[in-house]
């Protein structure tokens, strides 16, 4: 056995001897071909062969690891996107304790396009429309407040700070990898003399947490969806479920009814403390009915349409291809000379007409049905309000119109002219998409 001067010279010997420098080693040696030659042969082509394996290893093993890097790199980053918006989320609620508050209103508005706008919200839209912020801002805080938590976030490191273990337990890896121990023979003995292979052996659970904490595994958390349930998502806001008090509903009265006697007897009739938005238009539409003096109006408004316009023929009836044209500037010039309409009033009314003839051929007229139903959705509630009683109250002052339901009446179809107004007032509704 060589002393420990001998082997120890080794460590720093090159295993990569030829097979030119072998036969030449071996052949200087003349006729002395004893065993001692022979072993020295056998050996360095053992070495050659077993470390050429070795390195052959340590460079498929550093491109796997590269590879493995390149997607832990992906990883990372994610958890670096979702951890940097925590982060500016918390600076940004700790500047602003309103900031959820913004968050909760910006989805409620989202959630709730037609919610209407303005400083004339009834009592119970302001308590529906702030109950749901709250919930929603006290459930994105409490969410906020246990991402910090679960992450012991005390402070705030910049990318490089946060990318630093991975970087560095890749760069490990490498060094690992490339030892001198795994690609020379003489160093792989040397390790094993010393025990120094023994202390550097971890095992799979150990490994596999240096590698969480280098790929920052404990933000993962942050990469799941936030998850609002139950009341803290916000409702669908739906008009005609709204309480409306018996002021409020005396005010709606007044802004919907450009005539003062007839808001003020429609007022006067208010017996309830409370109303649904649904309730009240059913009341406002079914007084339609009873109230002569605003029919009287009417008939007195369209008798002097058609002796303006029509002083040589006749207007045109039901059936005519011009009736519809007829009946819709009639209307418009009744409600300017009874006060009773305006400009918004009879465009929504219009509007409805046109929509009616689009949707015969609805894929023909897409577009324009679209912009058309935009703007009517967009109207706002006093003035869809007002439509729906002009227009009842307009087709009951019409003798043609009145024969009409007076048939569906006696078929059956309606059972009374209350009935004809209620059922009348629930389809345009839903025309007006005001369900």
């Amino acid at each position: 056995m060589a002393d420990d001067k001998d082997f120890t010279s080794l460590l720093g010997r090159s295993s990569g001897s030829s097979w030119g420098d072998i036969a030449g080693a071996y052949l200087s040696g003349g006729r002395k071909k004893d065993n001692r030659a022979r072993n020295v042969l056998l050996a360095t082509l053992f070495f050659n062969a077993k470390e050429a394996r070795m390195q052959s290893n340590v460079v498929n093993n550093l491109k796997e690891l590269e590879r493995q890097k390149t997607f832990d790199n992906a990883q990372v980053t994610n958890r670096w996107n979702a951890y940097n918006t925590l982060m500016d989320e918390d600076e940004a609620f700790k500047k602003n304790p309103n900031y959820f508050r913004l968050q909760a209103q910006a989805e409620f508005a989202k959630n709730n396009p037609e919610f209407p706008t303005g400083n004339k919200l009834l009592n119970s839209e302001i308590a529906f429309r702030d109950k749901e912020v709250l919930e929603l801002e006290q459930a994105l805080k409490n969410l906020h407040i246990e991402k910090i938590k679960s992450g012991n976030v005390d402070k705030r490191l910049s990318k490089e700070e946060f990318f630093k273990p991975f970087e560095d337990y890749y760069v490990s890896e490498s060094r690992k990898i490339s030892a001198p121990a795994n690609v020379s023979l003489v160093h792989k003995a040397w390790d094993k003399l010393t025990n120094r292979e023994n202390k550097k052996v971890l095992t799979d659970i150990q490994k596999e947490e240096q590698r969480n904490v280098a790929s920052r595994s404990n933000y993962g958390y942050l990469l799941n969806p936030d998850e609002i349930m139950g009341e803290e998502v916000i409702a669908e806001y739906k008009p005609l479920e709204m309480t409306i008090t018996k002021g409020e509903a005396a005010n709606q009265i007044l802004s919907s009814i450009d005539n003062q006697d007839i808001a003020r007897k429609l007022v006067s009739g208010l017996t309830q403390k409370q109303y649904s938005r649904n309730e009240l238009n059913d009341y406002i539409t079914l007084s339609v009915v009873d109230f002569n003096p605003y029919i009287e109006k009417y008939n007195k408004a369209y008798e002097a349409y058609d002796a303006r316009f029509y002083v040589e023929t006749k207007p045109p009836v039901e059936g005519d291809a011009d009736y519809k044209d007829y009946i819709i500037q009639r209307n418009a010039y009744a409600d300017r000379v009874t006060g009773l309409g305006d400009k918004d009033t009879a465009q929504l009314i219009s509007d409805l007409h046109t929509l009616k003839e689009l949707k015969l051929n609805p894929e023909e007229n897409d577009d324009i049905i679209k912009v058309i139903e935009a703007r009517v959705s967009g109207m706002q509630t006093s003035i869809k309000d007002k439509a729906i009683f002009n227009i009842i109250a307009s087709q009951i002052s019409d003798p043609n119109q009145m024969r009409r339901i007076q048939t569906d009446i006696e078929n059956g179809i309606y059972t009374d002219i209350s009935d004809y107004a209620f059922k009348q007032s629930k389809a345009l509704r839903t025309a007006f998409k005001y369900l």
